[in-house]
Formats: structure tokens, C-alpha cells, sequence
């Protein structure tokens, strides 16, 4: 007598061939989703810096933003100590914040006329 339990090897390389399509699809499917989340992350990191400010100049009616940080023109976020330490109490974990989860650099501008903009130099402020 024969047993006939099992698979035959066609069967298995159908198996195979469907897993390998399904995989196929779905990874770039997983990159493209986990790039737009840390996109979307970039743009909320700027909008809180910005809510950040519009809080700080709220609390602090004494100093303007020119006289406080004075004028800054494309200056790197990470380095701007007195402008992280002051908007720290209003982002939560603050440091985290400060940079782009895809590696950009958040950089500030602080113009004459007391404007305070945040920039990712990778995804500029089009979340605006």
C-alpha cells in the first residue's frame, strides 16, 4: 500500500510563489506608510515649536522674541539654548522634539519684527 499523505512539490512551490508576491507587495507598502508617519511626525514637531511660542509670548509679556533670543537668521535648533530652554516647559519631552525623525535638522528664524519661524531642512514648513 501507498500513502498519499503530504504535499507534492508543485504544491509547495505555488505556496511559495504566492507568500513571495504577497511580501513583494507589502513591504514597500510598510516603508512608504512608516516614511509618511515620520513626515507627518516632522510637521507636528514644527507646529508644537510654533504653538511653543505663541504659549511663551503669552507668559512672558516683559520680552519679545528679538529681545530675548535676539535676531537669528536660518540658525540650527539644537544650538539655540536660550530659545530650547525657554520653550521647554511648553513641549513635552522637548528634546526629543528638536529633531526630525527622518535625520533633518530643525532650524529657527527669528526676524526684526519679532516672527518666529521653524524649518526642517529636509521637509521645509509645508505644513503650513
Amino acid at each position: 500500500m501507498r500513502c498519499d499523505r503530504g504535499f507534492t512539490l508543485v504544491e509547495l512551490m505555488v505556496v511559495v510563489l504566492i507568500v513571495g508576491i504577497l511580501v513583494a507587495v507589502a513591504i514597500p507598502m510598510y516603508n512608504d506608510a512608516a516614511d509618511s508617519a515620520k513626515t507627518k511626525t516632522c510637521y507636528a514637531n514644527l507646529r508644537t515649536f510654533d504653538g511653543a511660542v505663541e504659549q511663551w509670548r503669552s507668559s512672558d509679556r516683559v520680552n519679545s522674541p528679538t529681545t530675548r533670543w535676539g535676531v537669528q537668521t536660518d540658525a540650527p535648533l539644537d544650538g539655540a539654548g536660550s530659545l530650547i530652554a525657554d520653550l521647554s516647559p511648553f513641549v513635552k519631552d522637548c528634546d526629543k522634539a528638536a529633531y526630525c525623525p527622518k535625520g533633518g535638522q530643525y532650524h529657527v528664524t527669528v526676524t526684526a519684527d519679532d516672527w518666529v519661524e521653524f524649518v526642517c531642512h529636509d521637509h521645509g514648513d509645508a505644513y503650513r
